[in-house]
């Protein structure tokens, strides 16, 4: 029913194929907040420190048993693996083909074993983690299936800017003894970013994201001048809910500097210039566990409306998070 074929670099035919279905995919599954796939995925290759695989999964048009049927890729698997044998999945199915059993079957051939030579099927990955975004009962389903279990969480919060059910946005004054400057700076977000203890691929991502220019930052230093903290957003609108919103993607503090109400400074400051531009809802993700940050975002009238669960297969070597 399904073919498929690992490879290092996809080309040609099956790389249009492959970028198309991640668009188009995206696209479907906006609205919901799904996992998506960057069309830069697509085209990445293995790296210093990083192996790539790309794995475009084929079956025959509408699934037919008819030989003379033209295949297509129905479904796309990414995997990269860091010099552990951590290997992180990202993984999409074609809108037109979701529900009819392309995952299960993909799955139940591969299996889920990493501890066999060469890691999961001589890919080099001793470890797998993949993000499921959005309350997809796929996920759940297949995840209960095979046994795959989530070992973290996040959770998407809004809150409204405008409108019926907009909660006033209180000033909030930088505390006495800090300072922010509205000035982008890469190595002040590299310091905070090193000493903040983030997971090792969101340090990743967010400095990744700040250094192509996505968004604009806002850092805090303390008044020696030393950078204690950052709330990185974009403002560039986006229809959720029938709404015009946009994303606070990160607020980073330093442990030192946490508790001091800088936080809220910083995060106010957000959306206030996200109100400026339009935004009439603003969006942000975080750690259900990190009790200081669920209870400043409740103080700010954020509300939580999705959640997140990142499955685990192996085990993950203890210090190397995804």
């Amino acid at each position: 029913m399904i073919s498929y074929r690992w490879c290092e670099q996809l080309v040609d035919d099956d790389r249009a194929e492959v970028l198309e279905l991640v668009r188009t995919a995206a696209d479907y599954d906006h609205e919901a907040g799904f996992t998506a796939i960057p069309a830069a995925d697509v085209e990445a290759v293995s790296r210093a420190g990083v192996v790539v695989w790309h794995l475009p999964i084929k079956a025959r048009r509408d699934l037919s048993a008819r030989d003379d049927a033209p295949m297509l890729v129905v479904a796309y698997l990414h995997l990269s693996i860091d010099d552990s044998g951590q290997g992180s999945v990202a993984y999409v199915v074609h809108p037109d083909y979701r529900s009819r059993g392309v995952t299960t079957m993909l799955v139940e051939e591969l299996g889920i074993d990493v501890t066999q030579p060469g890691g999961w099927v001589g890919t080099g990955a001793t470890a797998l983690r993949a993000w499921a975004y959005g309350s997809h009962p796929a996920s759940e389903r297949l995840t209960g299936r095979f046994g795959i279990e989530a070992v973290r969480r996040l959770w998407t919060l809004s809150r409204n800017l405008t409108g019926p059910f907009a909660v006033d946005l209180a000033p909030a004054s930088v505390p006495a003894g800090y300072a922010v400057n509205e000035a982008s700076d890469m190595v002040a977000v590299t310091e905070i970013v090193g000493v903040a203890g983030l997971p090792t691929r969101q340090a990743a991502e967010v400095s990744d994201g700040i250094a192509s220019g996505t968004g604009s930052v806002l850092i805090a230093s303390d008044q020696g001048g030393q950078p204690v903290g950052f709330v990185w957003f974009d403002p560039e609108l986006h229809e959720h809910l029938e709404l015009r919103a946009a994303w606070v993607r990160a607020l980073v503090l330093t442990p030192q500097s946490r508790g001091s109400g800088l936080g809220t400074a910083l995060l106010t400051r957000a959306l206030e210039e996200l109100e400026a531009v339009g935004a009439q809802t603003s969006l942000i993700r975080i750690d259900p566990e990190d009790e200081g940050a669920v209870r400043m975002l409740r103080l700010l009238s954020y509300e939580q409306e999705d959640a997140h669960a990142c499955f685990q297969v192996g085990v993950w070597k203890e210090g190397v998070e995804s």
